[in-house]
C-alpha cells in the first residue's frame, strides 16, 4: 500500500492544501489526520487477506443499499432478479450453490455473510429450523447420530 499525499478531511476527501496559505486546520481535522494515518499504517503492515477482509468488513457497514461499483446503472442487480424470477428451482440452485462456493474464498465482511446466512435461513421451516439446531453444538458443529 502507498499512502496519497492528500490528507483527509472532514469528508475523507478534503486536503491541507484546501485550508487558506497560514490557517490552521480545525482540532477536528487534524485528529481524524492523525486516526487515518495510523489506520494506514496498521494496514500497510498486516496480512494482505486481513486488509481484505478488514477493509470488506468496513465497506459492507457502510454500504447504503444503493448501486454498487461497475453496476452505477443497477444493470446487474436488475438482470439479476429478473433471471432469478424466470429460473427455474434447478438452476437456481445450481448457481446459488456456485455462488456460496466462490463467496468462500473472497473477503468478506462478518455481516454480509450472516446476511447470506440469514436469507438461507428464511427459507427453512420452523420445524426444519429446529430439527438441525438439534444437530449441532453450540460453535456449530454437527453432532454424531444418537448424541444430543
Amino acid at each position: 500500500m502507498q499512502q496519497e499525499s492528500e490528507t483527509p478531511g472532514a469528508a475523507g476527501t478534503a486536503t491541507e492544501g484546501e485550508f487558506e496559505t497560514g490557517q490552521v486546520p480545525p482540532i477536528e481535522y487534524r485528529i481524524r489526520k492523525e486516526w487515518a494515518n495510523a489506520a494506514w499504517f496498521a494496514l500497510d503492515h498486516c496480512d494482505p487477506q486481513d486488509v481484505a477482509h478488514i477493509c470488506a468488513t468496513c465497506l459492507a457497514e457502510l454500504e447504503t443499499g444503493g448501486p454498487v461499483m461497475g453496476d452505477l446503472l443497477g444493470t446487474v442487480t436488475g438482470d439479476a432478479l429478473f433471471w432469478a424470477d424466470c429460473a427455474p428451482a434447478h438452476e437456481l440452485v445450481a448457481y446459488g450453490t456456485a455462488a456460496l462456493d466462490r463467496l468462500r474464498g473472497l473477503a468478506l465482511g462478518l455481516d454480509t455473510r450472516k446476511r447470506l446466512f440469514a436469507r438461507l435461513w428464511g427459507t427453512f421451516d420452523p420445524k426444519d429450523r429446529q430439527a438441525f439446531l438439534t444437530r449441532v453444538d453450540a460453535e456449530g458443529r454437527f453432532l454424531r447420530r444418537g448424541a444430543a
